[in-house]
């Protein structure tokens, strides 16, 4: 039995160092992708515009220049993070009253709109950023 114990206790030494080695390398593996550091985003200035996407909600609203139809923008880069410090312009027609709630992008990308009307009609809106427009659309109504 005497004999076994220090086989054992190289072993669990031995095992320790290869779990400490394995946490290290993927630490160092998640820090370097841009990925789970920190906040859990990478700022990137590049957006990518086929990555970006526009939403609307609710995408119908009453005609009385009040009741806001929200339009959020995800500008993201070519790995689907959030490009942050970006101006982002709504592109509307006339008829179409815009408040920027949050015109830069933030940490994740993100611009916050609301449009109103006192017009009733269908619309459709564009985002521009660094005068590039992004080619999706998203389409509102009054009523």
């Amino acid at each position: 039995m005497k004999l076994l114990k220090p086989y054992i206790i190289a072993g669990i030494v031995l095992s320790l160092i290869i779990i400490i080695t394995a946490i290290s390398i993927t630490r160092d593996r998640l820090s370097t992708s841009g990925r789970a550091t920190g906040s859990g985003t990478r700022y990137s200035s590049i957006f990518s515009k086929d990555n970006s996407y526009i939403f609307a909600s609710p995408i119908s609203a009453l005609a009385d220049g009040e009741t806001a139809i929200r339009i959020t923008v995800f500008l993201l880069d070519s790995q689907g993070l959030g490009v942050s410090g970006q101006k982002t312009l709504i592109i509307a027609p006339d008829e179409i009253e815009i408040d920027p709630v949050q015109q830069m992008t933030d940490q994740y990308g993100k611009a916050i709109f609301d449009a109103t009307s006192a017009k009733p009609g269908d619309y459709t809106i564009n985002v521009s950023v660094s005068n590039a427009v992004l080619p999706q659309t998203v389409h509102i109504s009054y009523q």
